[in-house]
């Protein structure tokens, strides 16, 4: 595909979700390094205007990028800007990464069922994010391969391996604004304060810092600038953990070789522990967590790298 027009719908643009950041640099990567002779072109997800849908009818292959972009009732829930026009006009969309947006007992709609079946790709089998929503897109007739979230496709064993075993005198802590629980996310915060001389917090996303003052514990915490950059040089720094209930700082996390400990809150984190072995403890577990952070890192990832370059390959081809 030399000289070719890829385009990505960017699940960054527009967002406070500075998660949403870590999930695209991994998608980024990935798409070009598949595509290294190809204009790369990055697309709004949540609105789609004129040039967005021009970008992607030019397009060899347009990508929507990770994030829990899917559910079964467009029409109550859209983080996709998925108009009538827009599933008229879009096309041949792969997703890469992608996964369902909360559990849901409800079957897909047939309105859902119909935009997704116009607007995803025929051609290209579908990454997704975890098996729940490999299950879910099967349901409506929609092929897919359980990747994984993106993020996680370049932690090897080598990353995993480096990853020290004993805690550090440091801590970043995450906490969810759009997801609170005061108990829990109290006896979080007492837990990191009584186990590390430092303790920073690392503000994911805009209403983070005000839930903090809210509980009454923003003078006890140094806090890190909201920016990516500023994350990773604590990361890298070399005598921190990560204990939180965001999932792509803690992912970020171990692609620094940083021991992490992410709190269960949602399905998402749920789903890839289940399938992938990552460091997740049930919100429910809370009191586990001090015992977990005493004890001698031991990390097993089964990052699926078999599936993710079956996946691959059909671009290849």
């Amino acid at each position: 595909m030399k000289n070719s027009v890829i385009s990505v719908f960017d699940t960054s643009i527009a967002s406070y979700n500075i998660g949403n950041q870590i999930i695209m640099d991994a998608v980024r990567t990935e798409v070009m390094d598949l595509f290294s002779d190809s204009f790369v072109l990055s697309l709004p997800i949540e609105d789609i205007k004129t040039n967005a849908r021009h970008y992607n009818a030019m397009s060899s292959i347009s990508f929507v990028g990770g994030t829990n972009i899917l559910n079964s009732d467009i029409r109550k829930y859209r983080q996709w800007d998925l108009s009538l026009h827009n599933i008229i006009m879009l096309s041949d969309i792969v997703l890469l990464g992608c996964g369902w947006w909360q559990y849901e007992e409800q079957p897909v709609t047939r309105y859902t069922r119909w935009a997704f079946d116009r607007i995803l790709s025929k051609q290209y089998i579908h990454s997704v994010r975890d098996e729940y929503t490999k299950n879910k897109l099967a349901t409506i007739g929609i092929d897919s391969i359980n990747t994984g979230c993106p993020t996680l496709w370049r932690i090897t064993d080598d990353v995993v391996k480096r990853i020290p075993k004993e805690k550090k005198n440091s801590v970043v802590v995450t906490l969810t604004d759009y997801n609170r629980n005061k108990e829990r996310d109290i006896k979080l915060l007492d837990i990191c304060l009584r186990n590390y001389d430092t303790v920073y917090l690392f503000p994911q996303g805009t209403g983070d810092i005000p839930y903090i003052e809210e509980l009454g514990y923003a003078d006890r915490f140094q806090f890190i600038s909201p920016q990516i950059a500023a994350y990773n040089t604590i990361l890298e720094s070399g005598d921190v953990d990560y204990v939180g209930t965001r999932l792509h700082a803690g992912i970020r996390a171990l692609q620094k070789s940083v021991r992490s400990f992410i709190i269960g809150i949602d399905n998402r984190a749920k789903e890839m522990a289940r399938d992938f072995g990552l460091p997740v403890l049930d919100e429910n577990r809370i009191e586990e967590l001090e015992d977990w952070i005493a004890c001698p890192y031991n990390l097993n990832l089964n990052i699926p790298f078999e599936r993710i370059e079956l996946w691959k390959q059909q671009f290849r081809i």
